[in-house]
């Protein structure tokens, strides 16, 4: 053993609460454990069709290396941050994966109208439209860009209008990402996510993935992997994943482009 069972535990839990902060996909859609750390796939329990259909499980990781002398220190701060630097960087390619895959996968289209505050909130009702339609009624999660998350939050006399836009389209929770789309589309703005669960901010872990039009099935969780020497007085670690995702109902989701 390069790490003891208590360096390891402790490894962990900062990974863990570390890509739960850092993941967007984590804290939007509801997660199930596999329960089968091989598993290498899950049934896709889409509802909008009859045929029976099984989805990969996936894996990432970001390795690092670090010193036999960073390891037996006798403070751990040091192989900590490194690990946090590393899940930060596992969580960003998660979202990369995730977020894109959601929009190019929905069945309902909106066009993102911000020529003025009033067209963009008709953009918005609309969203809310398809996904209720859809049976989502509870209030919806809208993942955004950086220019997207810029032009719902406009000044009108001084103040914002962000929070009356996300009332009225009945959205509950709004994520910044750095990715909705592929980096060759740059019309693309936000992606909706229907909801029948009352899930607040970030809290979608906590959550029954049963009744989401999407999930994750996670066979590892985010977790430290020792993978072994790398050389003199080095030893090679990963910071890993392996999950499913899980678009269940693609009339859940929303794209909305310019």
């Amino acid at each position: 053993m390069y790490l003891t069972a208590q360096q390891l535990a402790v490894a962990n839990q900062a990974i863990k609460e570390t890509f739960e902060t850092s993941c967007i996909s984590w804290q939007v859609l509801p997660q199930w454990d596999t329960g089968d750390p091989a598993k290498t796939a899950v049934p896709a329990d889409d509802v909008t069709t009859a045929i029976p259909s099984t989805v990969a499980v996936v894996g990432d990781s970001e390795p690092l290396t670090v010193t036999l002398a960073t390891v037996t220190s006798g403070s751990p701060d040091f192989l900590l941050a490194r690990i946090i630097d590393k899940a930060v960087d596992l969580a960003a390619k998660v979202d990369n994966a995730v977020i894109p895959t959601l929009r190019t996968t929905a069945a309902n289209s909106v066009t993102w109208n911000n020529s003025t505050v009033d067209k963009l909130l008709l953009s918005l009702i609309d969203a809310r439209t398809a996904v209720e339609k859809a049976g989502y009624r509870a209030p919806s999660c809208l993942i955004t860009n950086t220019d997207g998350l810029k032009e719902v939050s406009v000044l009108v006399s001084g103040y914002s209008v962000q929070q009356t836009l996300l009332d009225t389209a009945n959205i509950g929770s709004l994520q910044r990402a750095e990715q909705v789309a592929p980096t060759t589309t740059t019309n693309a703005r936000a992606v909706l996510v229907g909801r029948r669960q009352r899930i607040p901010h970030g809290g979608a872990a906590d959550e029954s993935p049963g009744e989401e039009p999407v999930d994750l099935a996670v066979s590892v969780p985010p977790s430290l992997e020792v993978l072994g020497e790398d050389g003199a007085n080095t030893i090679k670690l990963a910071v890993r994943v392996r999950y499913a995702l899980r678009i269940k109902d693609k009339y859940g989701l929303v794209k909305l482009d310019k």
